[in-house]
């Protein structure tokens, strides 16, 4: 018996025509159809880390396929809130920008005393001149956003060629995309699950979403012999608990799976108004009939091979000038697929589209089975309950958006995004939520800054002894009740 690919005939699915989709089912109840889909849910446990082996290099894969900060970069940048939120917290961070200081204590009070050295700035004034990608004051602004989505920092050191006498021996600094950087090694890992951060020396950089040959090897920058290579890549990092290598993004890990929700959500919504809501009717097909169309075309296909053996013409089917269906001569299941897909779709366009099937019949015969009940073709409405599931999807998103800005850390006073999406008025809340979340930023500093500040303490090892560092500038927002009345803000103040 042949079989046919081009028809698969289910017990239970759906036909389009036009714009309108019908259900079907063969059978008079659900338990005599088998499921259409069947969806299981994977497991993502993490498993011990597989070293990517590239060349000779051993590269620590971040994340369980080495495509977690890629991956992390697309959900986020496909969420209509991340992306913002992130860029509050880096203008935040960044303040009105980097600044010198120097730290002064007295008794319980520590503040930061902002300082000027002209040496120190004419050098951070010279990075484009000395070759480099980007000034520092754009090194910054990526290596802020690295560390708001990876909580790492990446940084290529540029030392000065010859090391003469008189002349800053860094150049300056470059940022490098945590999308492109991986940690790497040569030492014989064969057997090992255990690595320690110290054995990875090599940073091999590359696009990881498309492995090839076309990757760079750095050597690590070694901040005991700073010297040692002309060109060497760091890498700071706030380090992520129970992870020995590289840091992570806490918090996505902890909402992932509410970012997959909250992205697809509007998907969900617009299929639903595209399709759902066409799918207004359930065409019941009885068994009956299956079966007497089964006994038509096995006696249509022994008729034809009679025919063909005396060289005449065989019989189709022909449902419409257009359509038309050829038996052959000899039967198998696919016959019965085709002859019911058409059937359904002859019907499913008599009953689609408003106007132009009026006065037009539709005819089908109804049949007595085994225990002398009737069955015939039945076209049950399905109710739509369109409201319930937008009302459903949007309580959903809702519930996300709160999971997603609580994570983040950034109270709705001051990320403007509150419930409903109405913009948060309270002065009070705003004013203390802000000054809260600024006290929170000295480790985010101390990770963005770390390499400048050692990149300082080599070139200006005077300076560095006497406390200057580098850092951010951020203003603290007095309470207009505070302000005197010629000094507050007006709406015509920018």
């Amino acid at each position: 018996m042949k079989s046919s690919n081009k028809y698969a005939l289910n017990s239970l699915g759906y036909i389009k025509a036009g714009p309108d989709t019908f259900t079907y089912q063969i059978g008079e109840t659900l338990q005599e159809a088998q499921e259409l889909f069947s969806d299981s849910i994977q497991s993502t446990g993490r498993s011990n880390a597989q070293l990517v082996k590239v060349d000779k290099y051993k590269v620590y894969p971040a994340g369980y396929n080495n495509l977690e900060p890629n991956e992390q970069k697309e959900m986020i940048a496909s969420n209509r809130l991340l992306p913002e939120l992130i860029e509050k917290q880096i203008r935040m961070l960044y303040g009105t920008g980097p600044v010198l200081y120097i730290t002064r204590r007295k008794g319980k009070d520590v503040w930061k005393e902002f300082v000027e050295h002209q040496e120190i700035e004419e050098w951070l004034d010279s990075w484009l001149e000395n070759g480099l990608a980007d000034d520092y004051k754009t090194y910054f602004n990526k290596a802020i956003r690295s560390y708001y989505y990876d909580e790492g920092v990446f940084t290529k050191w540029r030392m000065t060629v010859g090391m003469r006498v008189g002349i800053n021996k860094v150049a300056g600094l470059e940022h490098v995309s945590n999308l492109r950087a991986r940690l790497a090694t040569t030492a014989d890992t064969m057997n090992r699950t255990d690595y320690e951060d110290s054995e990875f020396n090599y940073v091999i950089i590359g696009n990881w979403m498309q492995p090839g040959k076309e990757y760079k090897v750095y050597n690590r920058f070694d901040y005991t012999a700073p010297f040692s290579h002309p060109t060497a890549i760091s890498y700071s990092k706030n380090p992520s608990h129970g992870e020995e290598i590289y840091a992570y993004n806490v918090f996505f890990r902890g909402i992932r799976a509410w970012v997959i929700g909250s992205n697809r959500t509007p998907e969900y919504i617009n299929s639903f108004l595209e399709n759902a809501i066409s799918a207004r009717l359930h065409i019941i097909i009885p068994n009956a009939w299956v079966q007497s169309k089964v006994e038509m075309l096995k006696d249509m296909c022994s008729t034809n091979s009679e025919r063909k053996s005396d060289n005449q013409e065989l019989l189709i089917i022909k449902f419409s000038d257009s359509d038309i269906m050829e038996v052959g001569t000899e039967y198998h299941e696919g016959l019965i697929a085709e002859y019911t897909t058409k059937e359904l779709r002859k019907l499913a366009n008599y009953l689609s589209g408003a106007g132009k099937n009026q006065g037009k019949l539709y005819a089908s015969y109804s049949f007595t089975n085994s225990e002398g009940q009737e069955e015939r073709w039945k076209i049950e409405e399905i109710p739509n309950k369109s409201k319930e599931y937008i009302e459903a999807h949007t309580t959903y998103d809702k519930r996300a958006d709160e999971v997603i800005t609580s994570a983040k850390g950034v109270d709705s006073s001051i990320s403007n995004i509150s419930k409903d999406g109405v913009i948060s008025k309270s002065g009070a809340d705003a004013h203390y939520n802000y000054m809260i979340y600024l006290n929170g930023l000295t480790i985010p500093e101390d990770v963005v800054c770390r390499d400048i500040n050692f990149a300082i303490k080599l070139n200006f090892p005077e300076a560095y002894k006497t406390g200057i560092r580098l850092g951010f500038y951020r203003s603290a927002i007095e309470k207009q009740q505070n302000v005197s009345e010629d000094n507050r803000l007006t709406n015509s103040q920018v």
